[in-house]
């Protein structure tokens, strides 16, 4: 064979790893160009993450405000509760013509009543006499009414901000108000009863309460639970009677009276001695 023919069918490798550099500078280039994908989706996932931690922790926080306003709104309602057991205790040996204010005559608007006694509660904060006048203007004109104060005979009174009652410690506080009970004179005018053994008593429980003059408190008084409470109380004497056991004389078992005996002839129902 002819050395020139063997020599030209030798094929050089050369030109054949030409393409290749081709390919892989191409595929340099292409992955230069991908350059910082994975910091931006590692920034993306980062602040997915920040979002959800921020959100979780917010609930968190909202649900904890949550429960512990709940929980002093509950204590509250019991220092409520608490404060009308202990002002119907006070008021069942109590004068009430002496906590009560004067009664005011009849009149289309009513004056502002005069409170018997105004004394500070035992952290000298000033008496909360007529509290929520304001709001009361058109109607009987002195709020809640004056503060239970049943005179310096009694250690507990006046019955504002008391935080311990009988050696039992509260976990807030109540105060107490009394005030006479409306009613109308029949000629579209309003008046105050002139009945010493009628009254109302409002309570009002709040929670928490740190023992101090309210001045000092802001934060405290700015973000207490409130609950009131009223009830209307009757001064009468109760009458003792032989048969405590008598049941009521009508079908629903009303009409209930201890100092009167069994009718049948008042009974609806049928009455059989038959055995």
């Amino acid at each position: 064979m002819n050395p020139m023919m063997n020599m030209n069918s030798t094929s050089d490798p050369r030109p054949e790893e030409a393409p290749n550099c081709m390919q892989n500078q191409k595929t340099h280039a292409k992955r230069a160009g991908e350059g910082g994908f994975a910091l931006i989706l590692a920034i993306l996932a980062l602040m997915l993450l920040t979002f959800l931690g921020l959100t979780l922790a917010a609930t968190t926080s909202t649900e904890l405000q949550i429960a512990t306003n709940y929980r002093w709104s509950q204590q509250a309602l019991y220092n409520a509760q608490a404060g009308l057991e202990v002002g119907k205790l006070s008021l069942m040996t109590a004068d009430w013509t002496t906590i009560l204010p004067a009664p005011r005559p009849a009149a289309t608007a009513l004056a502002s009543a005069v409170a018997p006694l105004s004394r500070t509660d035992q952290f000298g904060n000033a008496s909360r006499n007529f509290e929520a006048q304001s709001c009361d203007t058109a109607v009987g004109n002195e709020g809640y009414g004056v503060v239970l104060d049943t005179g310096t005979g009694d250690a507990s009174a006046p019955y504002q901000n008391v935080t311990a009652f009988r050696g039992q410690t509260l976990n807030g506080a109540f105060t107490l108000w009394v005030r006479r009970v409306l009613i109308d004179n029949g000629a579209g005018q309003r008046m105050d009863d002139t009945d010493n053994g009628n009254l109302v008593m409002t309570a009002e429980g709040t929670a928490p309460y740190t023992a101090g003059n309210n001045g000092t408190l802001a934060f405290t008084q700015a973000n207490r639970a409130v609950r009131i409470l009223e009830m209307r109380l009757t001064n009468t004497p109760l009458n003792d009677c032989p048969r405590p056991d008598q049941e009521g004389l009508n079908s629903s078992g009303s009409g209930f009276n201890t100092c009167n005996p069994l009718d049948p002839s008042k009974d609806p129902r049928t009455f059989s001695t038959a055995r």
